[in-house]
């Protein structure tokens, strides 16, 4: 029997990986930690209201653990980036050093695509072997190669540890719900007029992914993503709303302005996350299939369509 640890374990991913690790047919012992009590009604989990950047030798300890699943990152921009960048990177660095002086026979990180950045010249689509550029302007994105450069060096350091790193693109099912799901189900989406394509990958097959690395022991690096991209026009229709095309030129200002002065009902980021809908950052998901025989249970439309019913 596993003992496992999940970091995050009230957020989106950590409460679908709970869940399904303490469903019947998963045997193993949960331990999460989170400032947020989690949804989760389960007293088979053992929840520890804990800061991810507070020493976690104690709780690693108590419950042997063996297994770590890093979760806990803040995906929502904050207007505090310093704040922001202490939770996700050192809170990252905090994980992996507590991981180590346990002795962790395996960690699962989860990263991004956006680790990738969003650029003009990104390649189409982008392998593992691409160089991360995650955006210097856009706090996630930048805090997501950090992350997985600070990772990369911790493996090397530690070849007795089996390290997994996964790269999804953007989560969507019925319990979505970050920035990009309340942009897209405003009745009126104000957009760039230069997008392109997004791909999608459904929680339920993250979450399964995962459970196949923890049983499977899959390590490396994987990008995460369901099959085919959808429009950013098709998109917005799916959720039964309309799109209002800006020029960057005037979109990226006026976003800007909006976000400045803490006007959330017109903006929930940065104009730097508007690159997202600009430049491509499709994620080529074959390395993961070739090498475990994962088959998704949703492409990218599939995953998508999934949470427009939820949403309309």
């Amino acid at each position: 029997m596993k003992n496992i640890l999940i970091t995050g374990v009230s957020g989106y991913i950590g409460t679908n990986l709970a869940r399904a690790l303490l469903a019947d047919d998963y045997t193993a012992n949960v331990v999460g930690t989170d400032l947020k009590q989690p949804s989760l009604n389960d007293d088979r989990l053992i929840f520890y209201r804990h800061d991810v950047r507070d020493p976690m030798d104690r709780i690693m300890a108590d419950h042997a653990i063996d297994t770590v699943v890093h979760a806990a990152y803040v995906l929502p921009p904050l207007h505090d980036t310093a704040l922001m960048e202490s939770i996700n990177v050192e809170g990252t660095r905090n994980v992996l050093e507590a991981s180590a002086r346990a002795g962790v026979r395996h960690l699962l990180i989860t990263s991004s695509a956006t680790a990738y950045g969003f650029h003009p010249d990104n390649p189409i689509p982008l392998t593992e072997k691409d160089p991360l550029r995650g955006n210097a302007d856009f706090t996630y994105a930048k805090n997501k190669r950090e992350i997985e450069g600070i990772t990369r060096r911790f493996a090397e350091a530690h070849p007795q540890m089996g390290v997994t790193v996964l790269r999804p693109c953007f989560v969507v099912g019925p319990h979505m719900n970050n920035p990009l799901a309340d942009h897209l189900k405003k009745p009126l989406v104000v957009l760039p007029r230069e997008t392109m394509p997004l791909q999608f990958v459904h929680e339920t097959d993250l979450k399964q992914v995962i459970l196949h690395c923890l049983t499977g022991q899959a390590t490396g690096i994987f990008n995460i993503a369901g099959s085919g991209t959808l429009t950013v026009a098709e998109m917005v229709a799916m959720l039964g709303n309309r799109p209002v095309w800006v020029p960057s030129r005037l979109l990226y200002p006026l976003n800007q302005i909006a976000w400045t002065l803490h006007l959330h009902g017109l903006t929930r980021f940065p104009s730097p996350a508007l690159g997202l809908f600009r430049y491509s950052w499709v994620a080529d998901p074959q390395k993961f299939i070739r090498q475990t025989g994962f088959e998704y249970r949703y492409d990218s439309r599939q995953a998508f369509a999934d949470f427009a019913r939820q949403a309309r």
